[in-house]
């Protein structure tokens, strides 16, 4: 519960600092909350607490850094059912988390995408999602890559190797 506090907290400070709209197109696109739901899905055991957390940060995500109110929740819902499905099938390895999160980064970025095309809210064209897509991963990547080294006991648990002579 801690590292979602901080992860929103994080991104909130990040995204006053670094500016993330297409307009400005900076260096570095923080989206520390999209990347960190494979990470909050380990921590929280409760699969029923984990949706109804995602959608109350997902609102108050949306609420803090979006002009199209319930997009970013619509896709925070559906990217915690796809963490969801994925995780019933296979097992939570570093490699696993990392992916899901990139993956999670590429999908947020074309779905905002095509959100703002087909809705006429900007004219971008597809350098612009290819320029952002490599920038979101270069911070987001980074962002879980620490998380997981910090939360490592807490995400795979403590295990013991023994030697046998």
């Amino acid at each position: 519960m801690i590292y979602l506090f901080i992860t929103v907290f994080l991104d909130i400070l990040l995204s006053s600092f670094i500016s993330s709209a297409y307009q400005n197109i900076n260096i570095l696109f923080p989206l520390l909350f999209a990347s960190a739901i494979p990470i909050i899905y380990q921590i929280i055991k409760n699969k029923k607490a984990f949706f109804i957390l995602m959608i109350i940060i997902s609102i108050i995500y949306d609420t803090l850094f979006s002009d199209i109110f319930l997009v970013n929740s619509y896709y925070f819902i559906l990217y915690s059912l796809f963490i969801n499905r994925f995780y019933q099938k296979h097992y939570p390895k570093v490699l696993n988390i990392i992916l899901t999160s990139i993956i999670g980064i590429i999908l947020y970025d074309i779905f905002i995408f095509f959100i703002l095309i087909l809705s006429n809210y900007s004219n971008f064209v597809i350098n612009d999602l290819y320029y952002k897509i490599i920038r979101s991963i270069l911070i987001n990547f980074l962002y879980v890559s620490i998380s997981l080294i910090i939360l490592k006991s807490r995400i795979f648990g403590h295990k013991k190797i023994r030697k046998k002579f």
